[in-house]
């Protein structure tokens, strides 16, 4: 009998929950000439805001630290170098040049390379001022 009753309760109270929310229930879709810049919460040197694109706001879906495309003009600079305690973080240079600094070492900027920062990494990035054309990455993050 006890049996019995373990196997009815366990069906009847355990396996008919509401699921958890794991994010939006419709998608989305966006242009970016449509979606107007606004500022990052970093800014260069001189106190001007590095400007993005907001094409998917921070934890929309759970976890994601939102998608956005960020402008970095000539002269711009995101330092000093910062890191992150629980972000990996993503960046894919779509086009413009730069240089970022990871934990100390730089490496070139350039359309088509992709950087993974894990937590902890200190990373900051910079466009020289002799730099012809803006940098523009689509950046992207998951906290863990």
């Amino acid at each position: 009998l006890a049996f019995v009753t373990g196997v009815l309760v366990d069906r009847t109270f355990l396996h008919h929950s509401t699921p958890a929310q794991t994010g939006p229930l419709h998608g989305s879709i966006k242009q970016l000439d449509d979606t107007s810049s606004r500022p990052t919460s970093h800014k260069d040197q001189n106190g001007r805001s590095i400007m993005k694109q907001q094409l998917l706001d921070a934890f929309v879906v759970p976890n994601f630290a939102g998608f956005s495309i960020a402008t970095f003009e000539a002269g711009q600079s995101m330092m000093p170098p910062h890191d992150h305690v629980n972000l990996h973080e993503f960046f894919y240079v779509l086009s413009g040049s730069g240089i970022i600094s990871i934990d100390n070492v730089e490496h070139e900027m350039k359309p088509g390379s992709f950087y993974h920062l894990t937590p902890h990494e200190r990373h900051g990035i910079r466009v020289p001022p002799d730099t012809k054309e803006d940098m523009k990455m689509a950046v992207f993050g998951v906290t863990v």
